[in-house]
């Protein structure tokens, strides 16, 4: 799987909310954001991942946007992926802001019991 190179995850690291309740962590070696244990925003590859639910992600997806789909025919419908460049800093940290809303609002993830 590709890694991020270090101007995505700059991107990336620009557009996280400042917010207590945003969490850095990662998921399959690449740097993602959770809330309540559940990821809101994450890179991979070269792009973007935002998680807005189901249905306002379908809205959303269109042009350069397009649902998430980290293999072919499993797409990830509560998460949008956005492509390098096709949105300015400003536009994305609203996305992001948005994402960390609706997470927050989904039940927290159970810790794994070692």
């Amino acid at each position: 799987m590709e890694k991020p190179s270090a101007s995505t995850v700059a991107w990336y690291d620009r557009s996280i909310p400042a917010d207590a309740r945003a969490v850095k962590g990662q998921m399959f070696g690449h740097p993602c954001a959770f809330v309540n244990g559940n990821m809101f925003f994450g890179t991979f590859a070269q792009t973007l991942i935002v998680r807005l639910g189901e249905a306002r992600s379908a809205a959303v997806a269109s042009g350069d946007l397009r649902l998430f789909e980290p293999m072919p025919g499993k797409p990830w419908k509560e998460y949008v992926q956005v492509p390098a460049g096709s949105l300015d800093d400003a536009a994305l940290a609203t996305l992001a802001r948005e994402a960390l809303e609706f997470t927050a609002g989904l039940p927290a993830k159970a810790k794994k019991k070692k």
